[in-house]
């Protein structure tokens, strides 16, 4: 998993709504903020 900042200031404005978790594959898979940290470590696990 890699975790990519922005220094854009335009995407700084926005609180986030979203994590996004880019997989060795190259796909990425989007999770709303507050989704339980447990199943998104589980799930990424299991993508790979």
């Amino acid at each position: 998993m890699t975790v990519v900042a922005s220094a854009a200031p335009k995407a700084r404005r926005q609180q986030p709504s979203e994590v996004v978790v880019e997989l060795p594959s190259g796909a990425a898979v989007r999770f709303a903020i507050g989704t339980d940290t447990e199943y998104l470590a589980e799930l990424v696990a299991a993508l790979g």
